[in-house]
């Protein structure tokens, strides 16, 4: 293996142990005693301990590479921010309801619906294999509802992580929106002050901060925060992702973070004996084929694209 493949594999590492492990950090979270995380206030603590470090770093990439952005543009750009926020939040209280490996599932799924939101929005069109990613996506997703649908506070998750799903796309649009405008280290500043900031904001408004102070109060929870939480998935991801998006374009970056979470996601799933159920097993199936339809050269679909509208 040459460097620049070593690379490009550290990098899809990276994202993918990021994104597939918060499910289980913030389960560690919820669990310790004498209870006094949930949802809100892990959202709350992240961002009260991540804000500091994109605050820092804003100005300085800010001085050396200012973006030229139409008013539009940095509003996309704020926009995106905002959106970040909400959706950290959104899977804060899902990961407090459901399991890790419906997590990972919805994490997995995401590039089919961020695909189909951003043809829609800029009215490129659906291609064949998108309709039917969607269409296998739309299953997967019910079955997973369905194998929750005797336990309220489950059901409750999935139907949060929906709303991620949502709000991720959006959060896509408005990325594609700014464009190659800003550079990878811009970006990930400012949408990391916005997003962190405003969830700050909002957590002291509503009294989420009770929390920040206690993430160290034992050994394993300090290292679940502070490793995963705080640098693994909110600071060294989402930099792994922009390099890797730069060095392998969007579609093979995308596919080989999400499968690598996907994957990661459903090991930390086993090891803490979370029980599958056969919809549950299906459900990643549809999934991973989903993925496969939407992102892998496959001839016999052809190259012909069917508008949203048709």
């Amino acid at each position: 293996m040459n460097s620049t493949a070593t690379i490009n594999v550290a990098l899809i590492l990276g994202v993918a142990l990021g994104w597939g492990l918060l499910g289980t950090a913030s389960k560690a979270m919820f669990a310790a005693e004498p209870p006094m995380f949930d949802g809100f206030t892990v959202a709350a603590a992240r961002a009260a301990w991540a804000f500091p470090v994109f605050a820092i770093a804003l100005p300085v990439v800010w001085r050396i590479e200012r973006p030229q952005l139409r008013l539009r543009q940095s509003l996309g750009l704020a926009g995106a921010g905002l959106v970040f926020g909400l959706i950290a939040i959104l899977f804060s209280m899902a990961a407090q309801h459901t399991s890790v490996a419906h997590l990972a599932f919805f994490l997995g799924i995401s590039p089919v619906t961020n695909t189909a939101a951003a043809a829609i929005v800029f009215r490129t069109g659906l291609a064949r294999r998108d309709w039917i990613a969607l269409a296998l996506g739309f299953v997967g997703v019910i079955l997973l509802a369905v194998s929750h649908s005797n336990d309220r506070a489950a059901f409750f998750g999935d139907a949060l992580m929906v709303g991620w799903l949502a709000g991720f796309a959006v959060y896509g649009c408005c990325l594609q929106y700014v464009g190659g405008s800003v550079r990878p280290a811009t970006l990930i500043a400012v949408v990391g002050a916005v997003s962190m900031g405003a969830t700050l904001a909002f957590a002291f408004a509503l009294g989420w901060g009770r929390a920040i102070m206690h993430v160290a109060d034992t050994m394993r929870l300090a290292g679940w925060f502070f490793g995963e939480v705080v640098l693994g998935s909110t600071l060294l991801a989402q930099a792994a992702y922009a390099l890797a998006v730069r060095r392998m374009g969007v579609a093979l970056a995308t596919i080989g973070a999400e499968y690598g979470a996907l994957a990661i996601g459903i090991v930390a799933s086993l090891t803490l004996h979370e029980s599958w159920t056969a919809l549950t097993v299906i459900a990643g199936l549809l999934f991973a084929c989903a993925l496969a339809v939407s992102f892998a050269p496959l001839p016999w679909l052809g190259r012909e694209r069917l508008h949203a509208g048709a």
